[in-house]
Formats: structure tokens, sequence, C-alpha cells
């Protein structure tokens, strides 16, 4: 099957799973794994390894569009009041799951270099499935609003926790002179404040001629030409220099938000014109999954899944109680930090790139738990949502970014 048959079958499938999956209740990005699941390599093998790798294009720019989205939630006159608590949560929630992964990991045999790379991929939160379920949702509250805010940043804490973890592994293998154990400082370090720094100040850039240019479009037509170009370039240029087009496109959408009083109008002419392309991205998420490595994750992948789950609960229940957060965010945030993909997926590349030697044990125990994660995560996120009260009816209007 050629890349255009099947990206109409993608297409037309992922619309049949979401009216399917309607009816058992059930988040419609759900529905588009599982059809994507039914079409791979795993299972009909409809589309082809070779089939994903050529569409893995639009994966990035529907994930740039994603990451352009919430990066609206960095708007400065509402962060500045939020802000300090959602750094605060986020950091217990994502430090208390990277510790639980490394102890279990720890007690179960495994080297302390796997211990921690673990630990570090367990901070990861899906910010691209949490989002379609809240969009599904209409969520509107406390609870909505502070999941927006942690899985914002989540991802920011997972890359330095990685980073610091492997110039640590780096560190611990060339102890043997001061110029060595400084070129590796170097070699080690420097990533990470190129990814961070450089990513930031690409989506600066392309922020600003957005923001400059938006008042210059009035059609929705145009609008919409804008968006798409501003957001591929930003991909785009982030791959050739080995930027995070996460972390890039983020920036884009906050520089949008605090730059242009036109920002609102286009997020919302986003929000109905990317459904598309949302629904390209988690059929080819589900297709490129594994499932037959759910039968071979072992008491390694339980623990990992299970410290992991309960690190991101326990962890969020705690800090938001600490907090003096609202009680529904106390009982329903960690229900909406489950889901786990493509971050996590990117280290396991990373990672096999970089340590082969521990990649095997690493990338068996990941993988295994994304398909689980992506399973469960969006139906956890839907059920926190829905049990909070903060689900709205499609005809109200749209939920805000944070609680004024």
């Amino acid at each position: 099957m050629n890349e255009l048959s099947s990206l109409g079958l993608i297409l037309l499938l992922a619309l049949l799973a979401g009216h399917l999956v309607k009816f058992i209740r059930i988040p419609e990005v759900t529905g588009y794994v599982l059809a994507g699941i039914a079409l791979g390599p795993s299972v009909l093998g409809w589309v082809s390894y070779e089939n994903l790798a050529a569409l893995g294009v639009l994966s990035e720019v529907a994930l740039g569009l994603i990451l352009f989205s919430i990066g609206s939630v960095f708007e400065f006159s509402r962060f500045r009041r939020v802000g300090n608590q959602i750094l605060k949560l986020t950091l217990i929630e994502s430090l208390l799951a990277a510790s639980l992964v490394t102890a279990g990991m720890i007690a179960g045999g495994q080297p302390w270099q796997v211990a921690l790379l673990l630990g570090a991929i367990a901070m990861a939160t899906a910010p691209a499935s949490t989002l379609m379920v809240l969009r599904e949702c209409h969520g509107s509250g406390p609870l909505s609003d502070t999941l927006l805010g942690i899985i914002a940043v989540n991802n920011i804490f997972c890359l330095m926790a990685y980073t610091l973890v492997a110039a640590l592994i780096d560190l611990a293998s060339s102890l043997g002179g001061a110029a060595a154990f400084l070129e590796t400082v170097y070699v080690s370090l420097f990533p990470l404040v190129w990814q961070l720094v450089g990513s930031v100040a690409l989506g600066y850039l392309v922020g600003l001629l957005l923001a400059a240019w938006s008042s210059r479009v009035t059609e929705h037509g145009e609008v919409q030409i804008l968006l798409a170009g501003c957001v591929l370039l930003c991909v785009g240029v982030a791959l050739i220099f080995e930027l995070s087009p996460l972390v890039a496109s983020m920036a884009v959408g906050a520089t949008m938000v605090n730059l242009s009083t036109r920002s609102h109008r286009m997020f919302d002419t986003l929000t109905r014109t990317d459904p598309p392309f949302y629904a390209i991205f988690f059929v080819i998420a589900g297709a490129g999954l594994n499932v037959a490595l759910v039968s071979s994750i072992g008491v390694l992948g339980l623990v990992y899944v299970v410290a992991r789950g309960a690190g991101k609960f326990f962890g969020a229940r705690w800090g938001a109680g600490w907090l003096g957060l609202a009680p529904t965010v106390r009982r329903f945030l960690g229900f909406g930090l489950m889901a786990q993909a493509g971050l996590a997926v990117g280290l396991v590349l990373a990672i096999d790139r970089r340590f082969a030697e521990y990649s095997a044990t690493v990338s068996t125990v990941v993988l295994a738990a994304v398909v689980i994660h992506e399973m469960i995560g969006p139906i956890s996120t839907r059920f926190a949502i829905v049990q909070s009260g903060e689900a709205r009816g499609r005809n109200e209007p749209e939920p805000v970014w944070f609680v004024e």
C-alpha cells in the first residue's frame, strides 16, 4: 500500500474509531491509537514500517501544532500568578516517580546506570494525548488548568533529568584524568544548554515573526497558512540543528500569546483546523506500537509501570495538598498524569545511540510500558475530568487556560 492510500485509510478509520469508542465512553484519542494498532505491522500490516517512516513528517507537524497550543499556557499575566505552584507541583510528582522507579530497578538487581535512565524517562507525561482529552471534554476549571500547566513544563524537566543522568554516566566512565573529566563534562552538558537555550531562542524568533505578521492577516484562510508555515518552519529548523521541536514549538506559542493581541483568535482558529493532523498523529503512533512487547514486559516492566504510576499519583496528591490547591485537584490530578509516549520513545532512541550496553533493557521496559500507558492514560485522564465535574458540553464556551 502506498503512502497516499495509507493516509486516506488512516483518516477514515480514525473517524470511524472515534465514533465507535463514544458508545463505550472512552476518549477519541484511545480509538485513534487502537485503530493505528489494528492497521499497523503488529496486527493487520496494512500500514507498513516503510509507510510509517514516510508519514513521519506529518507526525512531527502534528506534534508541533500540539506543543504550540500548549505554549499558550505561558501567558505572562496568568502564569505569573500560578506558575510557581505549577513548577513546584511538577517537580514533586516528577521526582517521586523517578525516585520510585530508580529504587525499584535497583531492588530488581539492575545496574545503577539502567535504574537512573529509567527513572529519568519515568518523569515524562505525554502532552499530546492529554491535551486531546481536555479538548474533547472541553475541560474547564482548576483541575484542567493545573493539568495543562504541568504537561507544559513536565517534559522540560524530563529532558533536563535525562541529560544530567547521561552526563553522570559519562563522567563515571572517564575518571582517568582531569583533562578527560573536563572534556566529558563539556560534551555531556553542552546538549542540555544547546537544546534548551537554542530551542527557546528559535521558538522566540519564529514567535516574533508570527506575532508581527498576525496583525496584517485578517482572513481565516490566511491565518491558517501563517500558523502552518510558522510551525513547519520551527519544527524543520529545530530538526536541522538538532534542537528540541517540543521546546521550540512551545516557545513559539508562548511568544505569540504574550506579544500579539490577536493570539486568542489564532489559537481558536487552530483548534478548528487541526483535527486531521491530530488524528494522523495518534493513528501513526498506534501503528508504531509493538503490542507483542507487552507479553515480554516481565517483572521489571511491571515494576516500572506500577512505580511510575504510584509516583505520579501520590506525588500529585501530596503536592497539591501541600500547596493548598482545590480539593478536586488533590483528588483527581494524579489520574491525568498516566499517559506516556513521544518523549519517552525519543529518549529510548537516544539511549540506543549513546549507551548501547544498557539499551536492550531500557528499550524493552519503556516501549512495552508505552503501549500500556497509551491505552490507560487517556481513559484515566477522561475519568479525572468527568469525575471532577469539569467536562463541558460541546455547545458551551471553550475553556480558558487558567482561572482568573
